[in-house]
């Protein structure tokens, strides 16, 4: 058929088409089904006998726009959920079944080290567990209760401590996996040794069962998280080891993000196992029947979920052509603003402008770390920092200059700081995108104030459940901040339309915090490494004072590093909230979409004069 025939045969279906992707009223979806049908048939026909035509760039935005305006009413918060425990995360666990197996293999190696070097040497007991925790537990089995540690506390207090240490237990054995791997070893090798060390301990004790009855009902799920975030390390490591065909970068990239799936698949057994640890460990008179057969049905779930499935489900299919669609793009232009993205999509365009501001970042970071040193020195001198307990350097250290029981004027100089990087990220993300409703003014960075103070004063309250629920409530912080900053409204009016546009468009805000945040933590436990406290070290040999100045030195030098990291990685937060609003904007108004539509124009569309 001649094109311009096909044109005419058409052309009055298309502008129907047409018409209803700009409308934004609700369409049947069925109706709408019918269309996408349609016109991906005269697509495919375009494709085969007019490839070089303008005809089938048009019909190709025309298909996606339908597409897009389907999705968008689907509805599919379930689906997407559930198609990440059954899709998502098995295939990512099966690209990573060699490091699963060597994890297990290494963990199981580094427990018999611990049994053997406790059956050699009585002592060695106490130099990994503790003389006090020994001392502890030898009181306990003198009185009769020797499982009597695990109820020493209260249940919620326990269960949400166990939680949080555990998780940042499998984050670090997560992170280190960034130098090559090397670093997660080490953390599994400790923790496998002292679970060996831990386990004999009890054995020679003749305590096997009574123990084991009582570890494992929480540490099957425990340990095996472990087990599985050194895998998600080594899978990371691995991108940087062997990148194949691929720039050591993208393979790198390809690794994390593979990785950090496994890890966000792993939080709710963590909180399980801590759940179990608090309230049911303890519950040492339960039958041991019961008890046993709850840990044989833990280790079958792991095995069964994180070993077998994935192989049942991937096994003999390629797979390797999905990673090619995960591939951060070369190019330096940046995407549109106004675009509907996936969490994926926002996660490397967050990635591309924090590349493209990278220098900047790095510079005002460095000035706010000596600034933020400076101040606090003024504010709490020396007496101060003797009240700083780093040991040895921490990115979880941070959490202690908010500690306002301790440093009260450091409220003040947190939010000056904090606020001051997040209106730097706000006039970095406008200079990458000149389109973007941003403009920094004196009621902005009120805003900014207020904003950062109402997290601060989560911290206040000293409470931990408090200031947990201040952290997992950043994303809707910011989130809040940047629609009152783009729609310059108030921010009580800005947190109504922020409710509207959130529940009219089902954006996950969370979920793509979630993912940046354990890319931040990243960032910071690099900063953290064994390397940066040499050179700390390094600095203190080269002073020539007394031990005290060469103390306040090294206190100075970390608390430098430790704000120079909540620096870079501040703009990260801010840049994806940005992204996810505007995502919301075009779910809900098709602004990118309309836009579009208008540079193409209709006549010269319609009847394919020009090529592509």
């Amino acid at each position: 058929m001649r094109e311009k025939r096909f044109v005419e045969q058409n052309r009055k279906n298309w502008a129907r088409f047409e018409k209803a992707t700009q409308t934004k009223s609700t369409v049947n979806p069925e109706e709408f089904s019918d269309l996408f049908s349609q016109i991906t048939e005269d697509l495919s026909y375009s494709r085969t006998h007019y490839p070089k035509r303008s005809i089938r760039v048009y019909l190709n935005d025309l298909a996606q726009s339908i597409y897009l305006k389907l999705h968008r009413q689907r509805g599919d918060k379930t689906r997407k959920f559930t198609w990440f425990w059954i899709n998502d995360l098995p295939l990512a666990l099966y690209q990573a079944k060699r490091e699963l197996n060597v994890s297990l293999l290494f963990f199981l190696v580094s427990m018999a080290i611990g049994v053997l070097s406790t059956v050699h040497d009585p002592d060695f007991a106490h130099v990994i567990l503790g003389s006090d925790y020994v001392a502890m537990t030898e009181d306990n089995i003198a009185n009769g209760d020797p499982m009597g540690v695990y109820k020493s506390s209260e249940e919620l207090g326990m269960f949400l401590q166990i939680t949080i240490n555990n998780i940042l237990v499998a984050f670090r054995t997560f992170v280190l996996g960034a130098f090559f791997g090397v670093g997660t070893l080490v953390i599994m090798l400790y923790n496998g040794i002292m679970v060996g060390t831990f386990q004999y301990f009890f054995i020679e004790r003749d305590l096997l069962q009574e123990s084991f009855l009582t570890i494992w009902m929480h540490g099957a799920l425990e340990i095996s998280s472990i087990v599985i975030a050194g895998a998600a390390g080594l899978t990371m490591g691995r991108g940087l080891l062997f990148p194949g065909t691929l720039p050591r970068r993208q393979s790198f990239i390809l690794g994390a993000r593979r990785a950090i799936k496994i890890m966000v698949g792993l939080v709710p057994f963590f909180i399980t196992a801590g759940f179990i640890e608090g309230f049911f460990t303890r519950l040492t008179d339960m039958p041991d029947l019961l008890r046993g057969s709850f840990i044989f049905m833990c280790f079958a779930f792991v095995g069964v979920y994180f070993w077998w499935y994935p192989s049942l489900r991937f096994s003999g299919r390629p797979t390797g052509i999905l990673d090619q669609e995960e591939l951060i793009p070369e190019t330096q232009k940046l995407p549109s603003l106004f675009g509907l993205r996936k969490a994926r999509e926002i996660f490397t365009t967050t990635f591309m402008i924090y590349r493209k501001s990278f220098f900047s970042i790095l510079g005002i970071a460095a000035g706010f770390a000596l600034t933020y040193a400076f101040m606090f020195y003024l504010l709490h001198g020396s007496e101060g920092l003797d009240m700083i307990t780093i040991s040895e350097f921490d990115p979880f250290s941070l959490y202690e200059f908010h500690d306002y029981s301790i440093f009260p004027l450091s409220f003040f100089l947190n939010c000056v700081f904090i606020s001051g990087m997040v209106a730097l990220s706000f006039f970095l993300f406008g200079k990458a995108y000149p389109d973007a409703a941003v403009k920094i003014n004196g009621s902005l960075l009120i805003k900014i104030l207020v904003i950062v103070s109402l997290f601060e004063l989560s911290i206040l309250s000293d409470q931990l459940l408090v200031a947990a629920l201040g952290i997992i409530a950043i994303p809707f912080l910011t989130f809040w901040l940047v629609v009152s900053a783009t729609e310059k409204l108030s921010l009580p009016n800005a947190f109504s339309s922020m409710l509207a546009l959130l529940n009219g468009t089902k954006r996950h805000v969370f979920v793509t915090f979630l993912s940046i945040g354990l890319l931040s933590m990243l960032i910071l436990v690099l900063l953290a490494s064994p390397f940066t406290w040499f050179y700390v070290e390094v600095l203190q040999w080269n002073i020539d004072a007394d031990t005290e100045i060469k103390e306040k030195v090294a206190i100075l030098s970390l608390i430098i590093i430790d704000h120079f990291g909540l620096g870079l990685v501040l703009p990260l937060t801010l840049f994806s909230q940005l992204l996810e609003y505007y995502s919301a904007q075009e779910a809900k108004n098709a602004i990118g979409l309309a836009e579009r539509v208008k540079t193409i124009g209709m006549k010269r569309r319609a009847y394919g004069m020009e090529q592509e």
